[in-house]
């Protein structure tokens, strides 16, 4: 039987960026509908402002794929955070839920974002460079990818940023928002916890407590950086289909 799915990525982040992983996610799992929704702010919603609140950005989000039939969410940082909002808000509308480097405010701020990365983005955002902005970001973002293979996402990512571009404010509104979003009690909903041993921006150990609190397991690449679906897409897609076989 066929599922759905729900893919959300992160702040200053859109459906684009899930890169190759969206295309191999769907070959795994040719006969699944795989719906893409941006925060409100990124992307095909550039042009809007995001709300400030956590209802808000749920709404935006839901509204962008069918009511029908429940949802396997995937989310990356931010997007994490609210899929697991939306499977407390709304779980009749929620299978199961995939973290991929999350945080939640039971954690400190140092560790939810690293403070050196906290000047790496704000480097990255006086670039005027499109191209080299992207590059930036994506040394710190990730572990794995070449010289070479960084330079050409860039440039692609640089291109897509200028036709989509993120408003500072919007910038701002997403980080107050991802302040904002507590942990709960465990969503009654089956969570697989993914994350990145070196991840650069938020620390692995924001994942383990959310782990630990719910007493669920936490599965870590030993290697992979912040955005561990572009750096191992495929160690992601055999964790979802383990995780999958399980339930």
């Amino acid at each position: 039987m066929s599922k759905q799915w729900v893919l959300v990525r992160g702040i200053m982040s859109e459906s684009y960026h899930w890169w190759d992983f969206l295309p191999q996610l769907q070959a795994h799992f040719p006969d699944d509908v795989i719906h893409t929704a941006d925060i409100i702010g990124n992307g095909r919603n550039f042009q809007m402002t995001t709300p400030t609140d956590i209802q808000g950005n749920l709404q935006g989000l839901r509204s962008q794929v069918p009511a029908d039939g429940k949802k396997i969410l995937v989310g990356f940082s931010l997007g994490g955070m609210l899929s697991l909002e939306w499977a407390h808000y709304h779980p009749e509308e929620v299978e199961a839920v995939i973290l991929i480097n999350c945080s939640l405010n039971n954690s400190p701020f140092y560790k939810r974002i690293k403070p050196s990365s906290v000047a790496k983005i704000l480097k990255s955002s006086l670039t005027k460079d499109l191209h080299q902005r992207e590059q930036m970001i994506l040394r710190m973002t990730t572990t794995g990818l070449s010289a070479e293979s960084i330079s050409e996402i860039a440039h692609k990512w640089g291109a897509r940023g200028k036709e989509y571009p993120v408003q500072a404010m919007n910038f701002l509104w997403q980080i107050f928002v991802a302040a904002k979003i507590p942990q709960r009690a465990a969503p009654p909903k089956p969570v697989l916890i993914l994350n990145s041993e070196k991840d650069q921006v938020v620390h692995p150990d924001c994942s383990a407590k959310i782990a630990k609190t719910w007493g669920l397991p936490l599965v870590r690449h030993p290697e992979a950086g912040h955005d561990l679906t572009l750096d191992d897409p495929q160690w992601v897609l055999n964790q979802i289909n383990t995780f999958l076989m399980s339930l």
